[in-house]
């Protein structure tokens, strides 16, 4: 039995969303990439790198602003480059007359491991390295994008 083309997209619509409202929908949980709030402000003197990895929970390194420290010695330090392949890494640094957060995003080239050198500032006391892990190829076909 041959189908007409009408009548196979409309059995393709119907197996996809049986898919979609079925068992699939219980791996969203697994797909939370919520960034702890403002959880333990580092204190005086300190940074922190939050590890959003691409499916569990998020896990925070402390580290003590040296002179000279910048991004890419931060991902260096907090295990971050070790841990992951592709990052995505965010800067949020408190503009002091303001009060407001400051958001900057960063180039990161997976082939060399390392920040585009024109990207990597200076840490100051007080910032906050986010950096998520970009999922592979099969947690991407499991999870709902966001």
């Amino acid at each position: 039995m041959k189908l007409s083309k009408n009548h196979s997209m409309l059995a393709l619509f119907v197996a996809a969303s049986i898919a979609l409202t079925s068992g699939c929908m219980t791996l969203t949980p697994f797909a939370n990439k919520s960034i702890p709030a403002e959880s333990a402000k580092p204190s005086s003197g300190e940074y922190q790198v939050v590890l959003v990895p691409s499916m569990g929970k998020s896990t925070t390194y402390t580290g003590r602003v040296i002179d000279g420290l910048t991004v890419q010695g931060t991902l260096e330090q907090s295990g971050a480059l070790k841990k992951y392949r592709n990052l995505d890494v965010e800067l949020h640094r408190i503009v002091p007359e303001s009060g407001k957060t400051l958001k900057m995003a960063f180039d990161f080239q997976p082939s060399k491991r390392i920040l585009k050198f024109e990207q990597d500032y200076q840490v100051l006391p007080g910032d906050r390295i986010v950096v998520k892990a970009q999922a592979n190829a099969l947690e991407k076909l499991f999870t709902r994008p966001e």
